[in-house]
């Protein structure tokens, strides 16, 4: 699925779009660079709330769960804020942050961005009080993991 057709049919509340200037503050006040591909995900779609597609597990041993907010800039609520001091507190050692969550799930799990150079772009769930588990080379292949939720 495309990010396109992930927003138009998952996405509840979408966040405004910002500037190149806003992106840019951000990065330097958290001291990261992000991705080419997640900076322009930014500037043309932001964060948002979902209404809670399927994340596809990656590997036998990634768990189910489903998408419930990618964090944004100027959300509506703090706990869909990108790089709030919150998320970013999280994660002993990472100052300047080499992980930087982006989203949340259902099953409170994370939904984390690798900002340093092995690994970088990829994105990994982080289960609550679990283990990460690899996702996606970037932010477009982990569009591509989201699926309508299995009928009960």
């Amino acid at each position: 699925m495309t990010l396109e057709e992930a927003y138009r049919r998952f996405s509840t509340e979408r966040f405004g779009i910002p500037s190149k200037e806003q992106i840019g503050e951000l990065e330097t006040r958290i001291g990261v660079v992000f991705p080419d591909d997640y900076r322009r995900f930014l500037l043309e779609y932001n964060g948002a709330y979902f209404n809670e597609p399927e994340i596809t597990p990656v590997g036998e041993d990634c768990p189910q769960d489903a998408l419930t907010c990618l964090h944004g800039m100027g959300a509506s609520h703090w706990e869909a804020e990108l790089a709030s001091d919150f998320y970013l507190t999280l994660f002993d050692d990472n100052d300047p942050p080499i992980i930087v969550p982006i989203g949340h799930t259902g099953m409170a799990g994370l939904i984390i961005l690798i900002t340093e150079a092995e690994g970088r772009g990829e994105i990994f769930l982080k289960q609550a009080f679990g283990d990460f588990y690899y996702l996606a080379e970037g932010i477009e292949e982990f569009f591509e993991l989201l699926r309508e939720p299995a009928k009960a």
